[in-house]
């Protein structure tokens, strides 16, 4: 079945292969109306995001058993999540920018087919030298894919009737979330599934092979910007407030997406001490496997609270009125993240999903807000938010290792030490000016 749509999407695609802002012409539009052709485009972005972001998500339920399969350290375990996020952060502005440079849309799919590739063959390592450059290099695959597709997803959402950015980022951060959710369980399920389940991932690559082929096309001849991109002008002080602004909710973000690595991080090691509380008889490589299914099915609720947060965050907060959701959304949901590292499991997924709504749901509101801010640089402004942002949570799981093993932290102390981080990010965006986002939502080009 899924063969057959991508077939159908393929062939509507090549169809109808045109710059999307090129007037119609008779034959074309009897061969594929403009109604049929947008939402064919956006369906293959979004699948492709899906697609992108499952294979992102295969690493973190399968640590703890990585760990003893690849015979890691704890530590060796915190950095290979933490490698995730600088590879895949300091990727994104870099590609946001020779993409925005040379006007192509060539990593988008580059992006899936590397990911694809590279993290669906994980199965196949055995030590860390092999494990950490096949996820290295999967992992800036994600980063690639991702300023294109989020740009692209604003730019087809500016073409519909209403013009409605936000709703179009909003919608295609959370079918990253749905991926995220589809990795986090297929993984678990393929790899468990017998003695060469591990190395049965790697067939998991073929379907995002297809889909790469499917997104160049269908996304390769969509503008970087409005047509009339070259006519925008600010002055000098207005650039300079608007950078400010992105910069802030760049650090905002930041540290969003540090809360976001850690908890998956501190998932693992919560789900491990859970398995061993329940049964303190079990042999390290049972207690691996034991925590690992509860750690999959943990993250995948985690991210279904985020793709929660985002849908309902996005699409609900008017222009101008950013500010105080940023600062206040995280500060409320914070205790969700502070009960969580003392919780029952049951418990737990309950307020697991509270946390993914408490820092991923004001992500897809500074993603369309920093495409407002800079209309003329729509890639740069979604690298800097998704990626530039990613890279410095490198930081977060490695920190969390090393307040547990050297300053001796225990577990709910280090789930409250991140929630603490959480509260900052929504204090740093009291420095952003409420006035100044309404006057430039009046003054928005878009």
């Amino acid at each position: 079945m899924l063969f057959a749509q991508l077939c159908l999407a393929g062939k509507n695609l090549l169809a109808y292969d045109r710059p999307m802002n090129r007037p119609l012409t008779t034959a074309a539009t009897a061969v594929a109306p403009v109604h049929t052709v947008i939402p064919a485009r956006a369906g293959t972005l979004l699948l492709s995001h899906t697609a992108v972001d499952a294979y992102a998500f295969f690493v973190p339920p399968l640590i703890g058993v990585l760990q003893i399969r690849c015979e890691l350290t704890h530590e060796q375990a915190a950095w290979m999540l933490g490698i995730g996020s600088l590879t895949s952060g300091l990727s994104q502005p870099l590609g946001a920018w020779i993409s925005d440079r040379t006007d192509s849309r060539l990593f988008g799919a580059l992006g899936l087919l590397i990911a694809a590739v590279c993290l669906s063959c994980i199965g196949l390592a055995d030590s860390f030298a092999t494990l950490l450059p096949l996820f290295a290099l999967g992992m800036i695959g994600v980063g690639i894919f991702h300023p294109v597709g989020a740009s692209c997803c604003g730019q087809i959402a500016e073409l519909l009737p209403g013009k409605r950015r936000s709703l179009g980022v909003s919608v295609f951060f959370v079918f990253g979330m749905v991926g995220g959710v589809i990795g986090s369980l297929l993984a678990r399920k393929i790899a468990m599934s017998g003695d060469d389940g591990f190395s049965m991932l790697r067939y998991a690559m073929i379907p995002g092979i297809l889909l790469a082929v499917l997104l160049h096309v269908a996304i390769r001849h969509l503008p970087h910007r409005r047509h009339e991109h070259h006519l925008i002008q600010f002055a000098r002080k207005d650039l300079a407030r608007r950078w400010r602004m992105v910069i802030v909710l760049y650090f905002s973000n930041a540290m969003r997406f540090t809360v976001n690595v850690t908890l998956i991080y501190l998932i693992v090691r919560w789900a491990e001490a859970l398995a061993t509380t329940e049964n303190p008889l079990l042999s390290t490589e049972a207690i691996a496997e034991q925590g690992g299914r509860i750690a999959g099915t943990v993250n995948a609720l985690l991210v279904l609270g985020m793709a929660i947060g985002g849908i309902f965050a996005g699409t609900m907060i008017p222009k101008g009125a950013e500010k105080w959701p940023l600062v206040l959304v995280p500060i409320l949901f914070s205790p969700s993240i502070i009960l969580f590292g003392s919780s029952s499991l049951v418990v737990g997924y309950g307020l697991v999903i509270l946390a993914g709504i408490s820092f991923a749901s004001m992500i897809p509101v500074c993603l369309g807000l920093a495409q407002r801010l800079l209309p003329h640089r729509t890639s740069m402004a979604s690298g800097l938010m998704l990626g530039g942002a990613w890279a410095l949570a490198v930081v977060g799981p490695r920190t969390a290792e090393y307040c547990m093993s050297t300053l001796e932290f225990s577990l709910p102390q280090t789930f409250s030490l991140t929630a603490g981080l959480l509260v900052l990010s929504g204090l740093v965006c009291l420095l952003l000016n409420s006035s100044a986002l309404h006057e430039t939502v009046h003054a928005d080009p878009h």
